[in-house]
């Protein structure tokens, strides 16, 4: 097939979508496909002139106008258009990343949405893009993105929870939804394999996140310190927050790591090799792809048992799941790993076969395309060229 990848950023750059533009967009390729992408981000007097519109001095608020307001939406969607022009024809179909914009121009051409959740789902979450924004505000975006979502011929979506929320919640019809799921951002063959942590390393527990309060890295610093009464010589390593300062013994904050950055990615991969367990106990989180990094590092994962986390972690079985804020029960369930490295391996190894066996990105590559096929009756690339050949020079308007 012919498809256009849209997103905000740079497909071909592992900075854009939090590198699973890039991801989606190999996978595609590798798989066989003719894939293009096109960069609706604002730049230049866009940019400005977005910046300026949604203008408000709280900076959360702020990003956030920018990110979901009318203006901005608009100049995305010319920059679509732009995107879909450069393509030229004939394209068997567009594939858009997130509801930020509208493929304009597209003329008959087909086009699909991969998203990882959408305003409606985040509105009822405290600490979402929606609670940065006013009640009319909300309902604007949630009315926008409605329209982007109703014209869109399937919708994919990162799990099955979030596929429940676009029919339960946004009102999307439930066979025009499908969960293909979502893969690492990282490169499988990089890691290594795990090995018996040495008898006199200290219990290590990592945490990544660039959003902590969010992630909820003040609950784990709190969980963390009840855990040091029963093992003193645990570790906690910190990884995302740029400037955090913390200054409890046996905790390493190491900032924000670019995957694009050698030394970076260094540092990363020896954080994971070194660490027993991985908790993210985050109060939002529509999916969290760092769950299943650590997974594929054999790493037995403790998170937050809301969204979509519990289709990755399996309670008891690939790791823990705990309710929201709940300090108490997070130690608890670390110090039951840390204690335990045979469990906590046992789990680790659980989570590895749970990720390799749904969550890579060839499956979703292939869940999506034999999607799109499937709708669009395609039965061989050469009627499909054919097909779209005939519809041509008409087939942007």
């Amino acid at each position: 097939m012919r498809i256009l990848l849209l997103c905000e950023g740079n497909a071909e750059d592992v900075a854009a979508s939090s590198g699973y533009a890039k991801s989606l967009l190999d996978a595609l390729r590798a798989a066989g496909h003719d894939v293009h992408s096109g960069d609706v981000d604002l730049r230049g007097s866009y940019r400005w002139a977005a910046a300026a519109r949604m203008f408000s001095p709280r900076r959360r608020r702020w990003a956030v106008r920018y990110h979901t307001g009318e203006l901005p939406f608009q100049l995305r969607s010319r920059n679509a258009a732009t995107a879909i022009a450069k393509a030229g024809t004939p394209l068997d179909a567009i594939l858009q990343i997130g509801a930020t914009f509208s493929p304009e121009g597209r003329g008959p051409v087909p086009y699909f949405q991969y998203c990882d959740s959408s305003m409606r789902m985040s509105a009822d979450a405290g600490h979402s893009w929606a609670a940065a924004l006013g009640e009319r505000e909300l309902a604007s975006v949630i009315a926008r993105e409605r329209r982007v979502y109703d014209r869109a011929t399937a919708i994919f979506t990162f799990s099955e929870f979030v596929r429940q929320s676009f029919v339960k919640q946004v009102g999307i019809p439930a066979d025009k939804v499908i969960a293909s799921y979502v893969g690492p951002n990282l490169d499988l063959a990089s890691i290594r394999p795990r090995t018996a942590r040495p008898p006199d390393a200290p219990p290590t527990i990592l945490f990544v996140g660039k959003e902590f309060e969010r992630k909820g890295g003040d609950v784990l610093l709190a969980a963390f310190r009840r855990v040091r009464t029963h093992l003193a010589d645990v570790r906690l390593t910190i990884i995302g927050p740029p400037d955090l300062k913390v200054d409890d013994p046996g905790v390493t904050s190491l900032g924000f790591l670019r995957k694009d950055d050698p030394e970076s990615l260094r540092v990363l991969t020896e954080a994971y090799a070194n660490a027993d367990v991985f908790c993210l106990p985050t109060r939002y989180e529509p999916f969290g792809i760092v769950i299943l990094e650590a997974m594929f590092h054999g790493l037995p994962c403790i998170a937050t048992r809301d969204w979509s986390i519990p289709e990755m972690i399996r309670d008891g079985e690939t790791g823990f799941t705990v309710p929201v804020g709940d300090e108490v029960t997070l130690a608890d369930r670390l110090t039951s790993l840390l204690a335990d490295p045979a469990r906590a391996r046992a789990m680790g190894d659980a989570g590895l076969a749970h990720a390799r066996e749904r969550f890579t990105w060839p499956n979703v590559a292939e869940r999506i395309t034999r999607e799109m096929q499937r709708r669009l009756g395609v039965t061989s690339p050469g009627r499909d060229a054919a097909r779209h050949a005939a519809v041509g020079a008409g087939g942007r308007g």
